[in-house]
């Protein structure tokens, strides 16, 4: 059967029109099949619920292990999802052998207006969390580790919400992957971390249909640590375009930093903001920032506000493929050391770089310089960190990362933390994601 995103619309109001009211479901370890899902008589597998779930219902699952699931055409509405929650930090969905296909722990398929809230999957055959062509879909609060191939994986599926998730240890590829032909993915305040692959990818694969692009994203507040031994980028872009990548913290990455390029996508990138980024590459890693395949046809590429520092010595802050890059990015106020207009070709450090009219309110700086402690992993900024008060205040970024404001008018700190803020010497891998975890592991 051919199925299509228009006609979860009309399951959805036709649903509405049964005047069902809103229920609260309970799933328990203590629970039965058998029973009707309420407090006192709760059902023992997620799975029991969702045959009964209608727009607006809430499905409140206790502290134990469960079975995988699949999610398939079941729609909530606007304004009224239909939400899994987890009550506690230990709700864990296992795999599973019994189901048509078993690679996705928790699978979400041609549904809409769904939220999965606070579960746990580890060492998955592939996923821990699958969104298959469905549409306004949350995942937050979970951890997903260990898991095969991703973290969390989605493809055709638009006004995405993944926030506050832990993504580690995907042995073959990436921690976050958004993928093909979507708009409006938003990703934010999530922990990434010790990914073979890329921490975040995005790639409109143009090969799988539709338009071949992701627009409209939003990439913010999100820790970024430790991924790319087998190649990639704390956060790589292939085919995306009008989206804006502010206030994230990547360190000790082994390949790139941010990434924006075209190999699967239909188009390279174009219309992106790189505002208010803060990374530390490790020392064997590749440019802070690449820029490659890009055209001017949804605006130029705005890079401003971003530590762009480098321990491999024999790279640095901005990686453009060609001419055409250079031309096609605005970038300025930017912390960075060295530039190269070719991939790589030609290396000039930035007084050369900026000998040639390029980052003329820029400026290098040392980590000792600038950041608390970024060995251990605290890169808030020192009272005498050159990056105080040297940024461009934008009118779009009006915090930082840790929640603070920042000044609309007045002077702004370049990177993702405007100061000292509410987390004063927590490490980074402790902020910014999860439900006040750490790694989670089963």
């Amino acid at each position: 059967m051919v199925r299509t995103l228009a006609a979860q619309g009309t399951l959805t109001w036709m649903l509405l029109a049964t005047g069902s009211q809103a229920a609260t479901y309970y799933v328990s370890p203590t629970g039965s099949s058998n029973n009707n899902g309420s407090a006192s008589s709760p059902w023992r597998q997620i799975r029991d619920a969702l045959p009964h779930v209608v727009p607006g219902d809430l499905v409140l699952v206790a502290d134990g292990s469960y079975l995988g699931f699949t999610m398939e055409d079941i729609n909530g509405a606007a304004g009224a999802p239909i939400t899994i929650r987890a009550t506690g930090l230990n709700c864990l969905v296992t795999v599973t052998t019994d189901r048509p296909d078993n690679r996705d722990t928790i699978k979400i398929t041609f549904c809409s207006y769904i939220v999965i809230d606070g579960l746990r999957a580890f060492v998955a055959n592939r996923a821990g969390v699958r969104v298959d062509s469905s549409n306004n879909v949350t995942v937050r609060n979970g951890v997903y580790g260990n898991n095969t191939t991703w973290g969390i994986f989605t493809n055709h599926s638009n006004n995405l919400l993944i926030e506050y998730n832990e993504c580690y240890g995907s042995v073959v590829e990436h921690g976050i992957y958004v993928s093909n032909a979507c708009v409006n993915p938003t990703v934010r305040c999530n922990r990434s971390h010790d990914n073979r692959g890329n921490g975040l990818h995005f790639n409109g694969d143009a090969s799988q249909g539709g338009t071949g692009l992701i627009t409209g994203a939003l990439v913010e507040k999100n820790v970024i640590y430790n991924n790319g031994l087998g190649g990639g980028a704390g956060i790589n872009m292939d085919g995306v375009r009008s989206s804006v990548i502010r206030n994230n913290l990547l360190y000790n990455n082994h390949a790139s930093g941010i990434a924006l390029f075209r190999q699967n996508g239909a188009q390279g990138p174009s219309g992106i903001a790189v505002y208010h980024n803060t990374i530390d590459m490790a020392s064997d890693g590749r440019w802070a920032l690449l820029i490659g395949q890009s055209d001017t046809n949804a605006g130029m590429i705005l890079v401003r506000n971003n530590i762009l520092n480098n321990r491999n010595t024999a790279r640095g802050g901005t990686s453009f493929v060609s001419a055409t890059d250079v031309a096609n990015t605005d970038s300025d106020y930017n912390i960075m050391d060295k530039a190269t207009p070719n991939d790589g070709n030609n290396v000039y450090t930035l007084a050369q770089w900026k000998a040639q009219g390029h980052e003329p309110h820029s400026l290098s700086a040392t980590n000792a310089s600038l950041f608390v402690n970024a060995n251990g992993g605290d890169y808030h900024l020192l009272d005498t960190s050159p990056a105080r008060g040297k940024g461009q205040p934008l009118a779009s970024v009006t915090d930082d990362m840790d929640g603070v404001p920042r000044p609309p008018l007045g002077p702004t700190d370049i990177g993702c933390y405007h100061k000292m803020g509410k987390l004063t010497g927590i490490r980074a891998q402790d902020a910014g994601g999860g439900p006040g975890d750490t790694q989670g592991d089963p």
